[in-house]
């Protein structure tokens, strides 16, 4: 469908429909009108007659009745008019009455009349007596035919407005199509490639301000070819530049893609080194404590045994001597001054005394053997369920186990024992705290003896975790020595003191409890900082939820 027809279709039927809705408002206007007014007359009419007339039907006066009779039938409109007595017989009557006067030809009102007669009746009545009643035809011909006309002379205006108003659609849409048609074909032949349009921009109305701005977009799409022509033109010499420098580029990529592939794998080389190297530290650490420890009491096991061995020569020099004596091949003067001269009187206790030390050391070596085998089996064996575990309960027999000195000042803090339970083993908790507390306490006795040294122990409730913090007033811990105080045998107590395996067993256990241990030295003091998980029962735990 064109948009002329469009245009003419679409402005007739609002037209249509405007009209419509006036003629159907007006014809009803007139009708209601007309029918009102008629409907207030007849019954004006009917009732001022009946009032007229009554006077004389109740004096019996037909002289009279039909007397106002004939003049009420003087009215046009009026066809007929009848006065009927009580007993329905007709006392007066004038115009072309009806075949019978009864109820079934009466209308409610002049819009129900279908036979171009309106029949009214009032009653003639007094004191609430009825004497009779008045009968009129009211001739609705002339009304009838007036609306009939009006309705007709409507159709007559509507038709006669719409003609002129698709008339002048048609013109509208002829001159909108005419300009649009030209707008499309323009737009065809710059759809077909070709750039050299013009197009009529006469007139001031919308259609030529659009014709305006086409012609316009024309003329920029052409600035815009051509400076994108120039621009291709140039991008192309730039391409081919770039391509240059690309190639260059890439060639430059390959290389360094190759120096960092080669630094990544001696990366990876120097990092298996320093693994390995670090793996080589702590076993050297290891097997050097090992030895320092063993081969001290080892040393002095030999050299119990070499005296041992001096003493068997000189007992078995003292015994030669003694027999020879016996024989008296030897005077006794000589036994007498051999023995003095050798300490021969000394000699047992110096035998016995080197066989205990000799048994002392290899019962050292025996305890280091055996704390290897300890830790391989602490370390190697399967962990129980972990259970609640009061800290401070924990602490207090860690303490009790070391029996610290009564010079030493120990202070626990109030909020150590409110803390709330963790989950973890009892034995290995005890174990923790009593290794962190003896290692707190060897840095005391190694401080200033001028010094009263003390040991705070404190704790913070972080919620679903706690933490406990040993601090002491030790020396501290040499700063190139930090980060080795978990391996196995490091130690930095004098020899025979300490095997070095107390932190390793603190680590081990807050690792197996899923905490943190954090140690801070300076030349204040060490403060070991072990946090644990908390344990939360059924009943706290739905409260939190």
């Amino acid at each position: 469908m064109s948009l002329r027809l469009k245009t003419i279709l679409g402005v007739a039927l609002i037209e249509a429909i405007l009209l419509a809705i006036l003629l159907t408002l007006t014809l009803n206007y007139l009708e209601t009108t007309n029918y009102q007014g008629l409907n207030q007359r007849a019954s004006s009419t009917t009732q001022l007659f009946a009032s007229t007339v009554k006077n004389a039907v109740l004096s019996f006066d037909l002289a009279t009745v039909d007397s106002f009779t004939q003049e009420l039938l003087h009215n046009s409109d009026i066809m007929y008019v009848a006065v009927l007595g009580d007993n329905g017989r007709v006392l007066s009557s004038a115009g072309n009455l009806p075949e019978s006067f009864n109820t079934a030809i009466l209308e409610m009102n002049a819009q129900s009349v279908t036979d171009g007669l309106y029949d009214v009746r009032a009653t003639i009545s007094e004191s609430g007596i009825e004497f009779g009643s008045v009968w009129i035809g009211f001739d609705l011909t002339g009304l009838l035919g007036q609306i009939k006309d009006a309705k007709n002379w409507s159709m007559l205006i509507v038709l006669g407005e719409m003609l002129l108003v698709a008339l002048f659609s048609y013109l509208l849409g002829s001159y909108l199509t005419q300009r649009l048609s030209e707008l499309k074909n323009a737009a065809d032949t710059i759809a077909s490639g070709e750039r050299d349009v013009h197009i009529s921009t006469h007139g001031k109305d919308e259609l030529a301000s659009v014709a305006a701005a086409f012609s316009n977009m024309i003329q920029a799409l052409r600035d815009s070819e051509n400076k994108t022509a120039t621009y291709q033109k140039r991008l192309e010499e730039a391409n081919q530049t770039l391509e240059s420098k690309v190639a260059r580029r890439t060639a430059d990529l390959v290389r360094s893609n190759d120096q960092l592939r080669e630094i990544n794998h001696q990366l990876k080389q120097t990092q298996e080194k320093l693994v390995e190297s670090e793996k080589m530290a702590s076993i050297g650490t290891m097997a050097a404590g090992v030895a320092h420890e063993i081969n001290n009491p080892i040393g002095a096991v030999k050299s119990n045994l070499k005296m041992c061995q001096e003493y068997l020569d000189t007992y078995q020099k003292w015994t030669d001597i003694a027999e020879r004596v016996i024989h008296q091949s030897e005077p006794l003067e000589t036994l007498t001054h051999w023995k003095k001269r050798h300490y021969a009187d000394d000699l047992y206790d110096d035998f016995s005394d080197s066989l205990v030390d000799a048994n002392d050391c290899v019962q050292r070596v025996i305890n280091i053997v055996s704390a290897l085998q300890q830790y391989s089996s602490y370390s190697q064996q399967t962990r129980q369920h972990f259970q609640s575990i009061e800290i401070f309960t924990v602490i207090d027999e860690a303490l009790n186990t070391l029996s610290p000195p009564t010079s030493l000042k120990i202070s626990i803090a109030a909020n150590v024992y409110q803390l709330p339970p963790v989950k973890g083993r009892y034995e290995e908790l005890v174990m923790l705290f009593k290794e962190v507390l003896k290692n707190a306490l060897q840095a005391c006795e190694r401080g200033n003896p001028d010094v009263a040294h003390r040991i705070d122990v404190e704790g913070e409730n972080k919620g679903d975790s706690c933490t406990i913090t040993v601090k002491d007033s030790g020396p501290g811990l040499p700063r190139d020595q930090g980060h080795r105080v978990y391996d196995p045998f490091f130690t930095t107590l004098p020899v025979g003191q300490g095997m070095g395996l107390g932190l390793t067993y603190v680590y081990d256990i807050v690792r197996h409890h899923q905490g943190e241990i954090q140690l801070t030295s300076s030349a204040h003091g060490t403060t070991a900082a072990i946090t644990l998980l908390c344990q939360i029962d059924d009943a706290a735990a739905n409260y939190a939820s």
